[in-house]
């Protein structure tokens, strides 16, 4: 069962999917400047918000895949940031007959930058040793403040609201869930990019992690349609730091695909 958001009121169908450790409603700022070119549905993926807690007798990807498909009737431009960007690449090679467009706003598929960047992509294995090691022995808190710390918004963790400690922390074990499929490409994702023919946006942030842009070059090279952009002074979370600047660049992207009133 998956909870989602409709809002928009433009031409075309979207669907949104948000990062890890998050819900639909932190998406709200880029939805809302979306607002006129699509009617978009929000999801919150498996254990978060107000959706079906993961199944653990399932793989975590698969299992937010087959929620995301549920909930779509006809093909859609998917919007995806970090987490949700991964997942939005699996739609397309699962079901690419569900894909209008790919927007991929800092992509944390970190196998895609593994033949290209191999010392990159061992620099951030080790780096995730310090939330992984924490999750594995059960010391929530101190993954979740060291998972922040890489891929938050910058803020320090003390400064976060108790409700949001207890929100990020409690749902730690869901970052090691959803691991095989972003490092390890479980699914086999990386050897069908190359049957996405689809166009596809890639964003990232100035100030990201460099194996983000290594995870770029992997997809660029691999994905037959792609536009690529920067978001200036913003660093990973920049669908939610930044939704004016990233909702102009998405946007203007849906904006110039044919409309599906036009595709017979």
């Amino acid at each position: 069962m998956a909870h989602f958001i409709r809002s928009g009121h433009g031409p075309e169908d979207g669907l949104l999917l948000h990062c890890m450790l998050a819900d639909a409603r932190s998406l709200d700022g880029l939805s809302a400047k979306l607002a006129g070119s699509m009617r978009m549905l929000s999801m919150d993926l498996p254990g978060h918000g107000q959706s079906e807690d993961w199944d653990k007798t399932r793989d975590y990807a698969e299992m937010a895949r087959d929620m995301a498909v549920g909930l779509l009737e006809r093909p859609v431009h998917i919007v995806g940031h970090s987490y949700g960007a991964y997942l939005a690449l699996r739609i397309a090679v699962d079901h690419p007959e569900l894909v209008r467009s790919l927007t991929l706003i800092e992509p944390v598929f970190f196998a895609a930058a593994k033949q290209g960047d191999p010392a990159g992509f061992k620099a951030y294995e080790r780096s995730s040793r310090a939330f992984m090691g924490a999750i594995a022995v059960g010391d929530l808190v101190s993954a979740a403040r060291a998972f922040t710390g890489d891929w938050g918004d910058g803020k320090p963790w003390e400064s976060l609201k108790p409700d949001a400690m207890d929100y990020i922390t409690s749902r730690m074990p869901l970052v090691a869930a959803s691991s095989k499929s972003i490092t390890r490409d479980n699914g086999d994702v990386l050897a069908r990019l190359g049957d996405i023919d689809v166009p596809c946006l890639l964003l990232e942030g100035a100030q990201s992690p460099p194996i983000v842009s290594s995870i770029l070059d992997g997809l660029e090279q691999s994905l037959p349609n792609t536009t690529r952009d920067t978001i200036a002074e913003a660093g990973h979370m920049s669908a939610l730091t930044h939704p004016i600047d990233v909702a102009a660049l998405v946007g203007a992207f849906v904006d110039d695909q044919p409309r599906s009133s036009d595709i017979s």
